[in-house]
């Protein structure tokens, strides 16, 4: 099973993008004598959305997100809903924007990023043919990528210098004053558990209902209480392959490092109790705590720390850069939708992007292992 806090990676020809797009889509901010981004499709089909110094044509539009379906097939679902589509196009306008204001050392920098991207996508196309059939299909070329990795890492720098503006003027104190609001997180938690999964995580395919899984949870927490053995019960039961042949142990881990639902459970389940299921989107865990122990701030370990100061940058650069999308005055006129589809619609925030399904926002399925 996959590790919470380890993302799932998208293809490898997209790692070189990794920072760019997270940067790229957050929100945006330019100046009214924007710079040519040098976008594919720019200027064809109809306006779909203007803003101080600029606009964005369906055309363009269309490269970008048949870009953004490639880096994530999410997308293609998430397309169809209006409200996340309409979203989509701000951001685009936004980076737009922001590639506008880069300046000539941050166009080298966004270079450097075209390089890493082609060379990525070279050694993929080696190791799979397929892919190019898949650029093809979505009607891009290499160069058409290049332009829009170009304009986005462009509009990344804009960001990645505000953050260093911002990292610069956090102070301890504030850190600390960070790490007070989620304190447990940082607790050291040796659990062990048995998962009951609803759905395997290679295939997407369905192994057993919600109810059966419960069902079959509560026939483990059974045994268990019994005296049965962990290390053969896990192996007949659990279908987490990072711990079914170890008892389901996972020791000496940061609560942090698991989904919501098992880091609350780890963090107050009574220690030496086996708990009732607790469910994740995974299916049913049966979960023992054998051991759990505070981490002071003095005694977190400097990458926690960082961590705990990139997220009051990233907090502050979000904020920035919010307040200078005011000022782009954006609005969007896609042609109207058929139909909508109210339940679906994804976050308004900029950052709210689709992300794979086995790695739902910063956390994911079961505690997993290393």
């Amino acid at each position: 099973m996959l590790h919470p806090k380890r993302a799932l990676l998208r293809r490898a020809w997209f790692a070189a993008l990794a920072a760019v797009l997270l940067s790229a889509l957050l929100a945006g901010c330019g100046k009214k004598n924007e710079q040519e981004s040098g976008l594919p499709g720019a200027g064809q089909g109809d306006v779909i959305a203007t803003y101080d110094g600029g606009q964005v044509t369906q055309g363009e539009f269309d490269k970008y997100a048949s870009f953004m379906e490639l880096s994530d097939p999410t997308y293609s679902m998430y397309l169809q809903i209006p409200q996340f589509k309409e979203q989509l196009v701000r951001q685009f306008a936004l980076y737009k924007a922001l590639a506008g204001r880069a300046t000539a050392d941050q166009l080298k920098a966004a270079d450097e990023d075209v390089k890493n991207f082609e060379t990525s996508f070279n050694d993929a196309v080696k190791q799979d043919a397929t892919l190019s059939d898949q650029v093809k299909q979505k009607n891009l070329t290499l160069d058409e990528m290049k332009q829009i990795v170009k304009a986005m890492s462009s509009g990344s720098q804009i960001a990645n210098a505000k953050s260093g503006e911002f990292g610069k003027a956090v102070t301890d104190a504030d850190i600390k004053a960070e790490y007070d609001k989620n304190k447990a997180d940082y607790n050291i938690v040796t659990v062990r558990h048995i998962l009951v999964a609803t759905m395997d995580q290679s295939t997407g395919k369905e192994l057993r209902s919600d109810e059966d899984a419960l069902k079959r949870a509560k026939e483990v927490k059974a045994k268990l209480e019994s005296g049965g053995d962990w290390n053969a019960l896990a192996k007949e039961y659990s279908d987490d392959t990072g711990s079914k042949d170890k008892g389901g142990l996972y020791e000496k881990e940061e609560a942090k490092n698991w989904v919501a639902e098992f880091k609350d459970a780890a963090n107050t389940q009574p220690v030496g109790k086996i708990g009732d299921p607790v469910q994740t989107q995974y299916g049913y865990h049966v979960i023992k705590v054998e051991n759990r122990e505070e981490t002071p701030y003095d005694k977190l370990q400097q990458a926690d720390k960082d961590a705990l100061k990139q997220t009051i940058v990233d907090a502050k650069v979000q904020d920035y850069l919010q307040n200078e999308e005011k000022k782009l005055n954006i609005k969007v006129t896609l042609p109207a939708e058929p139909s909508a589809s109210p339940s679906g619609s994804p976050s308004a925030s900029p950052s709210a992007s689709p992300s794979p399904s086995a790695s739902p926002g910063a956390s994911a399925s079961a505690p997993a292992s290393k």
